[in-house]
């Protein structure tokens, strides 16, 4: 054990011994602790007490250091967690890996000590109310505060759950503030087909549905697709933590407590006279409360993992089906078919290194004339082939409600739909 480990565990002795919580407003109190704690042991460091370890050179550095592991995640974790291209931190025993915004994954060249990460880990967990120790093997998922005020998601997992110490996984929002032309110059879009999810987010009563693997871009389009949405129109965003941060002139964002989950959020939100609603991610019960939304003549836009773009109506009603077991499957297949109007499909390539996202296709849902609850029949209006491949529209025209909705709205300013897929601009 090395000398700061040691006067680590003797620290944190000692400020457990005068009933300080680390992480709350004590830190002038747990400053004073630490400093007679470091002191004391420096002198014993000095009289050669500890054989193989020598004093140390800044007693005064040293306090600092550990007043950052008491009150923060620890010196290491501090930094890497303050850095803004980090999204996802992981760790095993005191070994630590960072995957950046661009997808990149690198190992951290100084590692913790198993240790710090434990007692970093437990700091998190028990300032978010939860415990995690040998009778509590594991969290999943918790909400989790970081030292600048901003939430993560922390899963972890100790013995007896694992050998070793612990194992986590941090992934920590970004502050997204991506608009469509962002999208366009990132080249995730077309400029025509941004135009498109332009309009329909302008369009009253739009259902639209993005689907795509984990890490595919989903939330960061939700996000832009918010910024396109007029400013008075009354909007209630669900999340189980709070991604989104698109400003909200008339509206509100929720997030998830111990006391509610999404189902309830939703059934709430039903109520509160929304003309758009937003779920983050469909993960549970809360498809089946979207869906009866949806069916109240309220917008919604909603995000949900699936394999492609037809089988997002699959994963909706694998969903759904927990809240409703007794409706047959199919009947629900249809039931989400018949509610959106629009899905998008994100993808994600990491060929050379890099990730790579875009929107890989944007159809409609036109009314389905088969019950086959394995396929639901789609109309791509924009497509491309592969990751990488040019965004080519595919049809001039997307038909029924949706398309009348659209062409009143566009009359407006002396254009139609067909226009604007090919590229004629509207001044909003």
């Amino acid at each position: 054990m090395s000398a700061f480990a040691l006067l680590r565990s003797r620290a944190l002795d000692a400020v457990a011994a005068f009933d300080l919580v680390p992480g709350v407003p004590e830190r002038s109190a747990c400053e004073e602790v630490v400093a007679a704690e470091v002191e004391r042991f420096q002198r014993e460091l000095m009289r050669g007490e500890h054989p193989g370890m020598g004093p140390f050179v800044d007693p005064a550095e040293v306090v600092e250091r550990l007043l950052r592991e008491l009150h923060g995640l620890g010196a290491e974790l501090d930094g890497i967690v303050a850095d803004p291209e980090v999204e996802e931190v992981f760790g095993w025993e005191g070994e630590l890996v960072v995957r950046t915004a661009d997808g990149r994954s690198r190992f951290v060249d100084s590692p913790s000590g198993a240790g710090a990460v434990v007692a970093a880990v437990q700091r998190m967990v028990n300032a978010a109310g939860e415990n995690i120790d040998a009778a509590h093997p594991k969290v999943d998922g918790v909400r989790v505060s970081l030292p600048d005020g901003r939430q993560a998601r922390l899963s972890a997992s100790v013995p007896p759950r694992i050998d070793g110490c612990v194992s986590f996984t941090l992934r920590i929002p970004k502050k997204r503030n991506t608009t469509l032309a962002d999208l366009v110059a990132f080249g995730s879009l077309s400029p025509e087909a941004a135009a498109f999810l332009e309009l329909l987010m302008r369009v009253r009563r739009t259902r639209l549905l993005v689907a795509g693997p984990p890490g595919a871009g989903k939330t960061t389009l939700l996000e832009a697709l918010l910024r396109a949405v007029p400013a008075g129109r009354r909007v209630v965003c669900a999340e189980e933590q709070r991604e989104l941060n698109a400003p909200l002139l008339n509206g509100e964002y929720w997030t998830t407590s111990k006391v509610e989950g999404l189902a309830e959020l939703m059934r709430s939100a039903r109520v509160a006279s929304p003309e758009l609603v937003v779920l983050g991610e469909l993960k549970g019960t809360e498809a089946w409360d979207l869906l009866l939304a949806g069916t109240l003549g309220t917008g919604v836009l909603a995000a949900v993992h699936a394999e492609d773009a037809a089988g997002a109506f699959e994963a909706l009603a694998v969903c759904a089906t927990k809240a409703v077991p007794a409706t047959p499957f199919a009947e629900l297949v249809a039931r989400f078919a018949a509610m959106f109007d629009v899905v998008v499909y994100c993808d994600v390539d990491d060929a050379g290194g890099a990730l790579q996202r875009q929107v890989t296709e944007i159809c409609t849902v036109p009314p389905q004339l088969s019950g086959n609850a394995a396929c639901v029949a789609l109309a791509p209006v924009f497509r491309r082939d592969d990751i990488g491949d040019v965004m080519e529209l595919r049809t001039a025209g997307v038909g029924g409600a949706l398309e009348k909705r659209c062409n009143r709205l566009l009359r407006r300013y002396g254009t139609d739909l067909a226009g604007l897929l090919k590229g004629v601009e509207v001044p909003w």
